[in-house]
């Protein structure tokens, strides 16, 4: 089983709330459970559960179980602090998730002022890794690539399809959409793309045709995204049945049934996109990993369900490492990870607490999904 040889003492339980106690090491999770991308929890707790499985089944952390406790942050900058806070009261040693850029920036000096680690997954936004580590704050790492490593990448190899040099930038109002999209105009600019628009719009934008009529009138060759799953798929239904030509770009996720079902009808043909995951990545490991999250969920694994679980197997690692559940012990303990991912890259932090872990580049031709290159962010 994957990870029992590095792990063989690891063990962990998932239970459902609780003060920490002798017996377990308690981690806390806030992640919006409820809201508007209440999906991408979901997806992040099926990794979660995954990873609670194997790691129970190896033995335990320290000889004891880990509980997780969960919080519910609604993607809600004000909801985070809130339960950041709570969580932090219940004496929680380290915290996953936040998922929302906007509610890791939020919570970011609370982490700093109780002394106590936060590692981030899935949030996205430049600034993160900018005022982490030497930027300021020792105490918030990151896993995943920023918008920034992503939008280069992204938009290199646009420069190198040839044939495309306008491109409009579609983005939630957000710090993740505005990040991204401040990200891609910098790494556009740089080749020397023109941006002919920038739309934002809120979460949960429910009616997109204002914006894509736009889209057809401008001369936008290309459109990057940086929207939620759901915002996304509903803008390409919408762009299709518009007949929107423009190549769709940015920071798209294609996992899941839904994208699955879209992509075969068409929505997203000639999409590119640079993803710091796919299930199509061709390791053992990652094979092993999306045909276990498919006989446990019954759904192809996701961004999220990897991030969640690679997150897990790094704070135990540290925990382990570190020899205490004591936060500072942690803290000095993530500093000297070196974890090897499941996408192919040994995951270390550098000194603003930014791991650079593999990107994918996709694309769809004729209703396929295809990865064209996995490749280093660092």
């Amino acid at each position: 089983m994957l990870r029992t040889v590095a792990l063989a003492s690891l063990a962990i339980s998932l239970l459902s709330s609780g003060a920490y106690s002798q017996e377990t090491i308690q981690i806390g999770a806030s992640m919006p459970i409820t809201g508007p991308v209440a999906n991408g929890a979901l997806q992040e707790k099926r990794g979660l559960e995954l990873a609670l499985e194997e790691i129970n089944a190896a033995g335990g952390v320290l000889g004891k179980p880990l509980e997780i406790l969960y919080e519910d942050n609604q993607c809600n900058p004000s909801v985070a602090v809130t339960v950041t806070n709570k969580l932090l009261e219940a004496g929680v040693p380290v915290v996953l998730g936040q998922q929302c850029s906007s509610a890791v920036l939020a919570t970011m000096s609370l982490f700093q002022r109780a002394e106590v680690p936060l590692v981030s997954a899935i949030a996205t936004n430049p600034k993160i890794s900018e005022l982490s580590g030497a930027g300021g704050n020792p105490w918030v790492f990151r896993l995943n690539p920023s918008d920034r490593e992503l939008a280069i990448a992204n938009v290199n190899y646009l420069v190198s399809m040839g044939g495309i040099e306008k491109i409009a930038i579609v983005a939630e109002s957000t710090d993740y959409g505005r990040g991204g999209a401040d990200a891609f105009a910098a790494a556009a600019k740089e080749k020397g793309l023109q941006i002919v628009s920038t739309d934002f719009h809120p979460l949960g934008a429910p009616d997109f045709t204002t914006i894509i009529a736009r889209l057809q009138n401008n001369g936008a060759q290309a459109v990057a995204f940086y929207q939620a799953h759901a915002d996304n798929a509903n803008f390409a239904k919408q762009a299709h049945s518009m007949g929107l030509k423009a190549i769709m770009t940015g920071k798209l996720s294609l996992d899941g049934d839904t994208f699955e079902a879209l992509i075969k009808q068409g929505a997203y043909d000639n999409a590119v996109t640079v993803f710091p995951y796919s299930p199509a990545v061709n390791t053992p490991e990652n094979k092993d990993f999306v045909e276990r999250i498919q006989a446990k969920f019954h759904e192809t694994a996701s961004y999220e369900a990897f991030a969640g679980y690679e997150s897990l197997y790094v704070v135990a690692q540290a925990i382990e490492r570190a020899g205490s559940a004591d936060p500072k012990s942690i803290r000095d303990a993530l500093e000297k990870t070196s974890y090897k991912s499941m996408i192919g890259v040994t995951v270390n932090f550098d000194d603003h607490n930014q791991a650079h872990n593999n990107a994918v580049i996709i694309t769809i031709k004729d209703h396929v999904l295809c990865v064209k290159d996995v490749f280093p962010t660092k």
